[in-house]
């Protein structure tokens, strides 16, 4: 169903992980130190960056140590957004500490988050030599394959970290690659599996929701659509694509009420112009809908892409 919006897992695969001070015992004053640069006493992330950078300078630290105090800055960097520094550090400390899954699996959340997934796949990898059974970079490596559109290996991935720790998250997100695959019936089927779990998730719901209308189910799709809506009532996603289900359904009308709060709600939707534009067409509004093609077209030029 073209410019629908399938959302993303409603929390992150695996979280950035502090590593605390190893080794042998140390002066108070460098614990405490060690203890900032981790991100103790809520430390904002500017102070962590210069105390870990402190710490890395100083040569008081051991190889394992430093190895930590660099994955630490990274989590600090991380938590800025600023990627490229924090997979700099993240691949010291995974060379001065080729051992610590911890540091492999942050390197893995920096690469995703900078787009290379090829990289954090590699990463992930690592780290489950190290580590087998850890089921959230398991998660987080089936979501990288997912980005590739390799669906076969992110379910596999999903599969073994649902044997380990059954979750909501980990089972939308094999919704997800099931959708993916275009096996609607088994996404919808965990889609189910996660909204037992977890009731009241506009996100699933939103997902389930674009299952059904990939499979002609519209009135199923807009009852999640609506569902969704009660429970986030300003998703501009879920707006474009109910909108979308109910053009499917012969109600352009309709359709572009729904359009409309979806631009309100985000001005700079490029699918809700789009979708808005068609649907002025089919209704006889030639100019209308030629205005609004063209401003989709404007902020994604891409957008009529198949």
């Amino acid at each position: 169903m073209s410019n629908a919006r399938r959302t993303s897992s409603p929390s992150p695969a695996a979280a950035l992980l502090a590593i605390g001070l190893l080794g042998a015992p140390v002066s108070p004053q460098l614990a405490r130190q060690f203890d900032q640069c981790a991100g103790g006493d809520d430390t904002t992330p500017a102070v962590r960056i210069d105390t870990c950078g402190a710490l890395i300078g100083s040569n008081a630290l051991d190889p394992i140590n430093l190895a930590a105090a660099y994955d630490n800055r990274g989590n600090a960097y991380a938590a800025e957004h600023n990627f490229d520094h924090a997979i700099a550090d993240y691949e010291q400390a995974t060379k001065l500490n080729p051992d610590d899954a911890t540091a492999f699996t942050n390197l893995g959340l920096a690469y995703a988050s900078n787009g290379a997934y090829d990289r954090a796949i590699d990463a992930y990898s690592h780290a489950l030599i190290l580590r087998p059974n850890d089921a959230p970079t398991l998660d987080s490596r089936g979501l990288a394959y997912a980005k590739l559109k390799q669906f076969d290996r992110a379910i596999a991935d999903y599969n073994a970290a649902l044997k380990i720790a059954p979750s909501a998250a980990i089972v939308f997100d094999r919704g997800n690659a099931y959708a993916g695959h275009g096996q609607y019936d088994q996404a919808i089927a965990d889609y189910d599996a996660a909204l037992k779990l977890e009731p009241n998730s506009a996100t699933v719901l939103n997902n389930r929701g674009l299952a059904h209308a990939a499979k002609g189910q519209y009135a199923d799709a807009i009852a999640d659509y609506d569902a969704a809506l009660k429970l986030e009532p300003n998703s501009a996603f879920a707006f474009n694509n109910r909108g979308l289900a109910l053009a499917r359904q012969g109600h352009d009308d309709r359709a572009v009420a729904d359009y409309n709060r979806a631009i309100e709600i985000n001005p700079s939707y490029a699918a809700a112009y789009y979708n808005r534009g068609l649907a002025r067409q089919r209704d006889g509004d030639s100019k209308a809908g030629a205005a609004d093609i063209a401003k989709a077209e404007q902020i994604d030029p891409g957008i009529a892409s198949p």
